[in-house]
């Protein structure tokens, strides 16, 4: 905050602390130059005034000594099987204690983590709570595991944790005398403790010398969770928004910048944090010092300035030799103050300190000028911008002489560029290399992606390039979260015409991915009025048709596919179009029409990419979904086996598309029977899609009507009951009215309502919701379901009253439904109904029985 902004808002709450709330309304209507914001501030400070009243420094200081007497007075209590014997520590949460295994004649120490029941509010739990699910997670032997948990009879909630009998690590590395190489072997088991944690979607944040203990025998654990951050919106069983609140939580002297700023967490925190814990084993000094500063002071310099290298700050009767010129700017590195400019990851940090150890040229080395001459320029904007004039004078000449050869040099070198990156990722994956382990494609992308961010001096048409290929991939792999993490990096600037042109069509189709069609919409709209030809407009009509598919208008997308013209598009482009259009056609009911598209498509594939490709994979899934449904079981069965195959091949096992092909099993082994084998894969991907793509989404909507059916076919109708709900919930936000699954999700429901829970009352209720959407958009009629939501709307008429009229109508919607629908799952299901309807003796007519599912 701005000195003169925080005098003024000083100089208005002490005018204000003393008023009546009718004279502060009075004062503040005054200050007609007053901000929104700063309004906000001063209502907030003077909540707390409030709340704070009567409160003074003796009582507070005399409340924690209480509470800190109470806690080191535990020794000899019980908890469960342990017996606490002294208190090890205690903070703003709890307190932590020594404690022992008091039965089954086992002798083991643990330290049990207490909150203290003056503290359980509803932040501190959260957080209590986070970190018990984070421990219960992680395991890993540099991690010190959580054994057990539990609450007190006082409510007081508590953790069992690994008790680690040792002292910080720069501790242990000072008086061991352990030398450079020692130390950064230590550091590297660190680093696989926190890179394993940011593989389980978990950020420590707190990485500091207290909180990496070594023992005796020199094993290093890390411990402390306790404001830990999650990735990802949902945690085991813990929302993790719930868990944020208005406190930055940190430990100034080793906190990374954005912490104090308030900015987004992620995995670069922890980089930084294990820079500062490389920087204090370099030279027995933090990078930052404590000592004769103010909180203000520090986080300004840890916000702004650079600290020297560790070289320079070793102390004369430093324990251990200068650190060379590579550790200095490894260091340095993981402390810059843009996470942008870290290493990419942990595991590039750990890399980088591999290649020191074994001789190998340093990947901190590269660019180091350009950051240097960056920092510089971000320093000295006036002075640098007055050379630039007359350096910029005297370079036109220069540049006119070298125009003609440019282009061709740029090119050359940005091929030369991005080829080096990919040698160098498929390098890292060399299995004959020691101890090295076959990758996968993902895995081999990620290097790349993960080098062009580290690379300073890649030129800024070969770093654009690259993550818009990369985040293609990425797409394509079912990955979309990793995707528009990478288009939000983009500069679009450095891209040609064509190649920003890509790049907003994957976005376009990022969003639609997400089911956040009115940007996609915009996107795409834009696009179409941009194409400078009809080759150019192609891949753009490609996404409009993909859109109105997404959103249900399903009519439409099918004139707009075939106004795609087929005669000179790429072999790929075609194939995307007949793909999408096989796809209507399946949505339209047309099978085996849809099936013609999809072997000539599974044809030209093969022909063109080979039998393993990520687009045969897809290609086989949706021939697998047609057949089953046609009741060509023996057809859809080497289809479906074939692209498990290919799933377990070519994607990671929390892919999207991976999660895909488990849906497609889980369909065909549903129609077979299977139920149980169909639920399993089926929670599979439900997992898959809820991590991937968060709520709501249209797969997690699919998702959440499949397992409902499962459970329903299994005869767990509670279970039903909930995924049903989900399914609708998720579904009324991502599709229109219009929309054929929103309304198979409704009527589904109501038939489960009326036929397993005898609820024929709500089942109307629902039903009547999804029959005045057919009202309103007709084709809706048209679904073989919609005789089955007037069946179940005669039900609830004739269950309230069963009166000859309302038995009279029931028997006629009885009739209709069975002369009207031929799907396998609609014959199974209103057999299902009719075996209920005869229990209250209701039947059809003898003319429509001829015509009954068996």
């Amino acid at each position: 905050m701005p000195q003169a902004t925080f005098q003024r808002l000083r100089h208005l709450f002490n005018a204000l602390a003393d008023l009546t709330p009718e004279e502060r309304e009075a004062f503040l209507a005054a200050q007609q130059d007053l901000g929104a914001d700063t309004r906000r501030q001063l209502q907030q400070l003077l909540q707390s005034d409030e709340q704070l009243a009567g409160v003074t420094v003796r009582s507070a200081m005399n409340t924690a000594y209480q509470l800190a007497d109470a806690h080191a007075g535990r020794s000899g209590e019980r908890i469960g099987a342990y017996t606490l014997r002294r208190q090890l520590g205690s903070g703003g949460m709890g307190s932590v204690h020594l404690a022992e295994r008091s039965e089954g004649g086992i002798v083991q120490q643990v330290a049990i983590k207490i909150v203290h029941p003056e503290q359980l509010d509803a932040t501190t739990l959260a957080r209590f709570r986070l970190e018990r699910q984070v421990l219960a997670l992680l395991r890993h032997p540099h991690i010190a595991s959580m054994l057990d948990l539990g609450e007190l009879e006082d409510g007081s909630p508590y953790a069992v944790i690994e008790f680690v009998d040792g002292v910080p690590i720069t501790v242990h590395a000072r008086e061991k005398r352990l030398d450079l190489r020692q130390r950064l072997h230590l550091l590297l088991a660190v680093c696989d403790a926190v890179a394993h944690a940011h593989r389980n979607m978990i950020v420590h944040r707190d990485l500091k010398p207290s909180n990496v203990l070594v023992d005796a025998d020199g094993h290093v654990k890390l411990l402390d969770f306790g404001i830990a951050k999650p990735l990802i919106s949902q945690f085991g069983a813990i929302d993790v928004e719930q868990t944020a609140t208005a406190q930055r939580f940190l430990s100034p002297s080793h906190a990374a910048p954005e912490q104090f700023k308030g900015e987004a967490i992620t995995t670069a925190c922890d980089v930084y944090g294990l820079g500062s814990l490389l920087y204090e084993l370099l030279c027995d000094q933090p990078p930052f010092s404590t000592a004769d500063r103010t909180p203000g002071q520090l986080e300004r310099e840890i916000c702004e300035v650079d600290p020297p290298p560790p070289s320079r700050r070793r102390a004369a009767d430093a324990s251990i030799e200068a650190p060379p010129r590579d550790l200095d700017l490894i260091a340095l590195r993981c402390l810059r103050k843009q996470p942008a400019d870290r290493y990419s990851s942990v595991e590039a940090l750990a890399q980088d300190l591999r290649n020191y150890l074994a001789g190998r040229p340093v990947e901190a080395r590269r660019g180091s000028f350009l950051y240097r001459t960056g920092r510089f320029v971000s320093r000295h904007r006036s002075a640098v911008a007055l050379s630039a004039v007359i350096v910029g004078v005297t370079a036109v000449g220069f540049l006119l002489l070298a125009q003609q050869n440019r282009a061709t040099t740029e090119q050359r070198l940005r091929a030369d560029e991005m080829t080096g990156l990919i040698i160098d990722a498929l390098r890292s994956a060399d299995p004959s290399r020691k101890g090295a382990r076959d990758l996968s494609a993902r895995e081999v992308f990620e290097r790349v992606a993960g080098q062009v961010q580290a690379k300073p001096d890649l030129s800024p048409q070969s770093r654009a390039s690259l993550i818009s290929a990369i985040a293609r991939i990425d797409l394509e792999l079912g990955l979309p979260r990793q995707a528009e993490a990478l288009l939000d990096r983009l500069d679009a600037e450095a891209l040609s015409a064509r190649e920003r042109d890509q790049a907003r069509n994957i976005r376009a189709r990022v969003l639609m991915s997400a089911a956040r069609y009115d940007e996609a919409r915009l996107i795409i709209a834009s696009g179409l009025a941009e194409a400078a030809s009809p080759q150019q407009r192609i891949p753009w009509q490609i996404a409009d048709t993909q859109l109105d598919f997404h959103q249900g208008k399903i009519d439409d997308a099918l004139k707009k596919i075939d106004a795609v013209p087929t005669q000179e598009i790429d072999a790929e482009t075609s194939e995307d179009r007949l793909n999408l259009r096989a796809q209507i056609l399946l949505a339209q009911d047309r099978r085996p029409e849809a099936l013609e598209e999809f072997n000539r498509l599974l044809a030209a594939q093969r022909k063109r990419l080979g039998r393993e490709s990520p687009a045969v994979f897809e290609t086989l899934g949706q021939m697998v979904v047609a057949e089953v449904r046609e009741g060509n079981f023996d057809r859809a069965e080497p289809l479906n086996s074939e692209q498990l195959a290919l799933a377990e091949r070519l994607f990671d096992k929390n892919s999207v598309r991976y999660g895909r092909a488990l849906s497609t099993a889980q369909l065909y082994e549903r129609y077979r029977g299977n139920y149980k084998k169909a639920l399993e894969y089926e929670y599979r991907n439900n997992a898959i899609q809820r991590e991937q793509y968060g709520e709501p989404n249209p797969a997690l909507a699919r998702s959440h009507f499949n397992l409902a059916g499962l459970h329903t076919y299994l005869e767990e109708y509670a279970e039903a009951d909930a995924h049903f709900g989900k399914a609708i919930s998720n579904a009324e936000r991502v599709w229109l009215p219009s929309d054929g699954n929103l309304f198979l999700f409704r009527l589904g429901f109501a038939v489960h309502l009326a036929m397993n829970s005898d609820r024929p009352a709500e089942a109307q209720k629902v039903a009547r919701v999804a029959l005045n959407s057919a009202d309103t958009y007709p084709e809706l009629k048209t679904e073989e379901i919609y005789l089955l939501g007037l069946l179940i709307d005669r039900y609830g008429d004739y269950s309230r009253d069963p009166s000859k009229a309302n038995r009279a109508a029931l028997i006629k919607a009885l009739d209709e439904a069975i002369a009207g629908g031929k799907g396998i799952s609609y014959k199974r299901t209103l057999g299902d109904f009719l075996l209920k309807l005869k229990t209250k003796g209701i039947e059809p007519t003898p003319a429509a029985t001829a015509g009954s599912p068996d």
